[in-house]
């Protein structure tokens, strides 16, 4: 039997890891990040069962490869972390439940994208959708205050609604990509290396993640391009992205949007892909 070791994860591994973790702690109910907006990590990489002796739930008969393979690793908050210590409360088994049930949230996501809908029903007609009033949820969270003129959030006001009713038209398929899509945003970085308030989508990454059929995800993307919420751009390295869009309005709405769900640790995928704003206005 070997001595015991603890074993950096491999590079693969880490990123199988944040791939299926959908940016999220593992643990029920918890929406904090594990990447914070200026794309540092602020998660920790736990053990099911622990690296070293002593450990919680260590195995003596597992080697070191095993305990610092991907089926052994999960990703949660500090918080959770130190909570899931409580060994009587979380054995290897419910530990392992945990991992499986928040992973196949987003390892399925592409039977979630090909659900099949009534051939004879335009299930956009069904769905319901509420405006919004004034956004001031979402200004005086995000700058302590909401200072803006009333023409200022007539116009914010009218864009989103109309944002809304167009999200709402959209192909269940359609909604939820872009919903996908907003939860993983990255920034522009600036030429002094910081980074601006326009948020990009890197749709290779969205294919990685979701492991779509490649066409169907570039017709969905598409559809969603052609609402006015994405702008294709091909960059200068000949990369592809996708600038978040909000037609009608200066304020960039989306990108508060991210931050507000940040800061209350919401679920962005499930407010924009259930048409629920209540939380922001």
């Amino acid at each position: 039997m070997e001595t015991p070791k603890r074993l950096q994860p491999l590079g693969e591994t880490l990123r199988r890891l944040y791939s299926l973790s959908g940016n999220q702690c593992a643990f029920p109910g918890c929406c904090h990040p594990m990447f914070n907006n200026e794309g540092n990590f602020v998660g920790q990489i736990c053990h099911i069962e622990a690296a070293l002796p002593g450990g919680e739930r260590f195995n003596p008969n597992m080697t070191n490869e095993s305990r610092r393979a991907y089926e052994n690793l999960m990703l949660m908050c500090y918080h959770h972390h130190i909570e899931t210590d409580k060994v009587q409360i979380y054995p290897v088994w419910r530990m392992q439940e945990i991992k499986r049930q928040h992973e196949e949230i987003y390892s399925n996501i592409e039977r979630f994208i090909h659900q099949m809908q009534s051939s004879l029903t335009d299930v956009t007609s069904l769905v319901s959708a509420t405006t919004v009033k004034s956004l001031a949820s979402l200004y005086i969270e995000l700058y302590g205050k909401d200072d803006r003129e009333p023409e200022h959030i007539e116009e914010d006001v009218n864009a989103f609604n109309l944002a809304i009713s167009k999200l709402s038209a959209l192909s269940p398929d359609a909604k939820q990509l872009f919903a996908l899509s907003l939860a993983r945003t990255q920034y522009e970085q600036n030429s002094f290396g910081g980074y601006t308030e326009n948020i990009f989508v890197d749709p290779y990454e969205i294919e990685r993640v979701t492991q779509a059929d490649k066409t169907h995800l570039r017709q969905v993307f598409q559809e969603i391009e052609r609402a006015g919420f994405l702008s294709l751009e091909h960059q200068d390295n000949g990369q592809a992205v996708f600038w978040v869009c909000l037609q009608g309005t200066e304020a960039n709405i989306w990108e508060m949007i991210k931050q507000f769900c940040h800061k209350k640790s919401l679920d962005i995928t499930t407010m924009v892909s259930n048409l629920n704003f209540a939380a922001i206005d």
